[in-house]
């Protein structure tokens, strides 16, 4: 078994315009002194990052990896899910990700898709130039308006979705095969990978890929009803990445899973600062750990009453308290006997 890597800190929900939380840097000094070992970096992000001269500077990842290291802290994996969306979008959606792509994709969800795909392609060869063998991203969405089976869904449309899914993610996973670089899905509600049952066909759509894996964020789950243990029972062997979020469900007369169009603040499931929720992280890193789970566990922030300084400094003591050193030994091993193989026989009664 292996020790678990942590505590890192995904850098996206904590960015601003101003200091120490625009620069790749400032923000690095920020949660170092906070006890992070490692930081998620976003790669859309520029204040941070910047995937396009990554992707062409060996230089430019070399001095990205000693700026870190001096400060004492290090990449963890970076972060497709903004491009990662965009490569499946369903037309519903349009109009919103036209606010958010780059301004000359605007009104052209084939030029946007494209441009999606190839930023998540590049992720695998940055990752690699890096040290990196991980890597976080959606799947996007083109089943998800379809979820409640109410219009009568056409005959095929489900499957027609997930071959479409497999059509365009098989050949970005051959990329990361190429790099050695393994691409985990995040199981999350509107993509179209939300639970176990979506995962396996997402899988089957990309051939059973060996590089099509999962980052494993307990939130998603607590907020559907699912047993967020079981599943890593089900898909340990998938399950190379770990967001550490707390969550809470608590269904009312009037709400449930779907919320009523409420905001986060009146939703019966919401996200929560680590320990204000009700997941069991101690049986989760138990499980992670006797699994033999080789990666980081990082914090992500999303909660809508606690503030971000507070759960980040908070965050980084409780993945540390939370973290299994593995034994390198049985606990027994004292008493063991020294019994070879001819007593085993004997004391079975076995002769000849």
């Amino acid at each position: 078994m292996r020790t678990i890597k942590g505590p890192g800190l995904f850098l996206a929900q904590f960015a601003r315009d101003t200091a120490p939380h625009n620069s790749l840097e400032s923000i690095a000094r920020w949660a170092k002194n906070y006890g992070y070992a490692g930081i998620q970096v976003p790669s859309v992000d520029k204040r941070f990052f910047d995937l396009d001269l990554a992707y062409e500077s060996d230089t430019y990842c070399d001095e990205i990896n000693g700026k870190l290291k001096d400060i004492g802290i290090v990449i963890t994996e970076l972060s497709s899910h903004f491009q990662g969306q965009m490569v499946s979008v369903h037309p519903a959606y349009d109009l919103m990700f036209d606010g958010q792509c780059p301004p000359q994709f605007k009104g052209d969800p084939e030029g946007r898709r494209h441009w999606a795909a190839d930023q998540v392609r590049k992720c695998a060869k940055v990752s690699r130039k890096l040290g990196l063998t991980e890597h976080v991203s959606f799947t996007g969405s083109l089943a998800w308006p379809y979820i409640y089976p109410y219009p009568q869904r056409p005959a095929g449309l489900i499957e027609e979705a997930f071959a479409q899914q497999g059509r365009r993610w098989k050949p970005i996973l051959d990329v990361y095969e190429d790099e050695g670089v393994d691409l985990c899905f995040e199981i999350h509600p509107t993509e179209d990978t939300f639970d176990g049952d979506t995962f396996d066909m997402f899988l089957d759509a990309v051939g059973g890929h060996r590089r099509c894996n999962i980052n494993y964020d307990v939130s998603h789950f607590i907020k559907q009803g699912m047993d967020y243990l079981g599943f890593i029972d089900v898909y340990h062997e998938r399950i190379k990445m770990f967001h550490v979020k707390d969550a809470e469900f608590n269904p009312t007369a009037k709400q449930g899973f779907f919320g009523g169009y409420k905001g986060w603040l009146e939703r019966a499931a919401r996200d929560r600062s680590l320990g204000h929720g009700q997941v069991d992280f101690g049986a989760i890193f138990s499980k992670l750990s006797q699994y033999d789970f080789a990666g980081w566990a990082v914090y992500e922030w999303e909660c809508c009453l606690e503030h971000p300084e507070v759960a980040a400094r908070n965050g980084a003591k409780f993945i540390s308290d939370h973290i299994i050193e593995v034994t390198d030994r049985v606990f027994d091993d004292f008493m063991a006997t020294g019994v070879d193989l001819t007593m085993s026989r004997q004391l079975l009664g076995i002769k000849g």
